[in-house]
């Protein structure tokens, strides 16, 4: 009788480990589709590349995680594997969590630090669901074939075959999916040795050369962008792998490959031979745009010395706030105040030239001191020891076959962290998709099931902790789904008030802020509207919702004009001391002295406005509105002559600049894109309105000012 019961039960419980383990291949394959389609994936009207992934990777994550938990539930029990490195990316979430203390905006810092945990979730799901070398292979191959096709489309658009944001040709034209050539050279960087991993691997062999081909392209793409952090990256991973080789020995399967490696070098020699920059037979294949190499071009773009500005300001950033930071995410919120503070400095007295706000600091390591403080200092050092360590170990305790497997995915790590010291790696999110699934990879059972901890969830702490993921995961899907339709819906904003159509950009602009969970360049397009609108008292308010959360030079000029408008000198004044102090563009920087002058018109001090004004005269000839300004000092002053010659010059100018306008606007009518049309159409009618305004000017004067 027992036997009989027994008997009845087994087909059941086969039946329900067969669909765990298919529901677990689901996850798999869904991991896999991910890993593939996230470096290509782009949607038009979305502001940046980068957006519209993260989007895609957070809800994706999300389903996937729910699958996960699902099959777990499947079988009564869901066994996680949590490799070492999970104690300090808790570490890292901890002390993000204590940087929101300092934050300038709280929900940047939450909305940075999801995507912290997302990825780190996915590292989670590649590291248990791969089981074999075939699905090592799968994952590797997935993600070489999405480099290659991001990499053929950037070369099309530096052909000239395919239209880039410049629609010309040439290095300027390449954006491909990604965002623009440093994030492509990068993502393929990073890729590049972790990829060898197939051709020591694969038993096909045309799946080998295959492999081989693609490799080669992405390195070709590499050398010609042009991007000496990702080319000197690339050559200390080469360096690392070396000595890793020399101290773990893996000779059976190089010696057992040894054919398909010197066809895999030979290619490579022959590719950096034809498309390097100081390749002797790259002006041959006309991929050469001049003979210079890329030391000079480094030196000549003065990359280094913008980096190391923005390295400077995120040190006064740490000075300032030296235990928690700024706030995880905030650093481009208050790049531009402590700009100013950096400048005002003896050491910031040698950076006399301008460079534009910038997003990140250039150098990871830098962002996590200036926004995390030493505590994420600590946290990040603590997972690269665990990193090191945890390498160590698998490298120590694996056969040669995956020595040197793990020796090539040590090179893309390595890539990974030296290209962090010049660029932002961890903020995009397909150079970050590399990292974790060279990450995953390493701790995947494939290499070992040791240095693990393992939780197991049955009965209600695996129904409470699946119920909870899932929760999260619909949560963080929402959000997501309206981030990105408030994000389209801005994009729309802009170019209805580009087309002159501000009624509808308000409305628009107003749907997206309800559906944004931490909005921030739409309160400045918001603003911008309104003041054609004449809100002013709302632009003005949203302008200073911006200070929180978008700043930017245009923020604080229009704020300052604002401020005049309304009689507000002194905040007026103090925030064109700012504006000044960070050395801003000089069509931003004319404008700020203009309105610099006219406060000091305004409040009493007309002779000093005068000198202002006539110095911006003679810097500036061509910036029509110091014209207005000083005739109306003049008129001020009683000197009704020199107001005269000043609105008749200021006309000349007006009319010249109108006219050169109009012929541009009716010669592009046909192939101009909607900025250019509405950068032209506001410069049109700014022009029409100083000439009406001078025309007045001059018929108010009085007879007797004639010459």
């Amino acid at each position: 009788m027992a036997k009989k019961r027994a008997n009845t039960k087994t087909p059941e419980a086969s039946t329900s480990f067969v669909r765990s383990i298919e529901l677990d291949r689901v996850v798999f394959y869904g991991v896999l589709v991910l890993v593939f389609a996230l470096p290509l994936f782009i949607w038009p009207g979305i502001s940046e590349y980068g957006y519209g992934k993260t989007i895609v990777a957070l809800i994706g994550v999300s389903i996937l995680v729910a699958l996960w938990g699902v099959s777990g539930w499947q079988k009564k029990a869901w066994t996680i594997r949590l490799p070492w490195i999970t104690l300090p990316i808790l570490a890292l979430v901890v002390v993000s969590l204590f940087s929101l203390l300092q934050a300038t905006n709280g929900r940047v810092v939450v909305q940075s630090l999801m995507l912290v945990v997302y990825f780190a979730l996915l590292m989670l799901l590649i590291a248990n669901t791969v089981r074999d070398r075939r699905d090592v292979n799968l994952l590797l191959f997935a993600i070489l074939v999405s480099g290659f096709l991001a990499a053929l489309y950037g070369m099309l658009q530096y052909l000239g075959v395919m239209r880039g944001p410049t629609g010309g040709r040439g290095l300027t034209n390449i954006i491909s999916t990604l965002g623009n050539q440093n994030y492509l050279g990068g993502f393929l960087a990073y890729l590049l040795i972790p990829a060898f991993v197939l051709v020591v691997r694969l038993r096909s062999g045309w799946l080998k050369l295959v492999s081989i081909l693609l490799i080669a392209f992405n390195f070709g793409m590499v050398l010609l962008v042009q991007q000496a952090g990702a080319a000197i990256a690339l050559i200390l991973a080469a360096v690392a792998f070396l000595v890793g080789l020399a101290i773990f020995r893996p000779i059976a399967p190089i010696r057992r490959n040894r054919l398909w490696l010197l066809i895999l070098i030979g290619t490579l020699v022959l590719t950096f031979l034809i498309e390097a920059p100081s390749g002797p037979l790259n002006s041959v294949v006309g991929l050469s745009q001049d003979g210079k190499s890329w030391i000079v071009r480094m030196w000549e773009r003065n990359a280094g010395a913008v980096r190391s500005w923005d390295w400077w300001i995120g040190w006064e950033m740490f000075v300032d706030h030296p235990i928690v930071g700024v706030g995880l995410g905030n650093y481009k919120l208050n790049f531009l105040p402590y700009k100013a503070e950096f400048l005002a400095t003896p050491r910031g007295e040698a950076y006399d030239f301008h460079i534009d706000r910038a997003a990140q600091a250039h150098n990871e390591y830098v962002q996590v001191l200036a926004e995390l403080g030493i505590l994420g200092v600590l946290a990040l050092a603590s997972f690269l020891a665990v990193l090191i360590a945890s390498l160590w170990r698998q490298l120590r305790r694996n056969d040669e076959e995956n020595r040197l497997d793990l020796l090539f995915f040590a090179c893309g790590i390595v890539a990974f962290l030296v290209h962090a010291l010049v660029s932002f790696p961890a903020h995009l999110p397909a150079s970050s998709l590399v990292l974790v699934l060279v990450g995953g990879l390493i701790f995947s059972r494939v290499y070992g099931d040791t240095d693990r901890f393992i939780v197991t969830l049955t009965g209600w702490k695996l129904k409470t902790t699946l119920a909870g993921l899932v929760v999260v995961g619909l949560i963080v899907s929402i959000v997501a789904g309206r981030d990105l339709a408030a994000n389209l819906l801005m994009t729309e904003g802009i170019e209805q008030a580009q087309f002159g159509n501000p009624y509808g950009a308000r409305a628009l602009f107003e749907r997206s802020l309800r559906l944004d969970f931490a909005p921030r360049q739409t309160y400045y397009h918001l603003a911008t509207t309104q003041i054609r609108l004449d809100d002013l008292e709302g632009a003005q308010e949203n302008l200073e919702k911006c200070f929180t959360r978008f700043t930017d030079e245009t923020v604080y000029l229009s704020y300052a004009n604002l401020a005049a408008n309304a009689r507000q000198f002194d905040r007026a004044q103090e925030v064109v001391a700012l504006l000044l102090a960070t050395h801003p563009k000089e069509e931003i920087s004319l404008r700020a002295r203009y309105l610099e002058a006219i406060i000091l018109a305004q409040t009493g001090d007309p002779i000093a406005a005068t000198a202002l004004l006539e110095q911006l005269i003679l810097d500036a000839p061509l910036f029509e509105p110091t014209y207005v300004g000083l005739g109306s000092v003049y008129e001020v002053r009683g000197m009704p002559v020199n107001a005269r010659q000043t609105y008749e010059a200021g006309l000349e100018v007006v009319e010249t600049k109108l006219k050169s306008a109009e012929e541009t606007l009716e010669t592009k009518k046909q192939r101009i894109t909607a900025e250019e049309y509405g950068r032209l159409r506001v410069e049109i009618e700014q022009l029409q309105q100083a000439r009406e305004t001078l025309r007045q000017k001059l018929a108010s004067l009085p007879s007797s000012s004639l010459p």
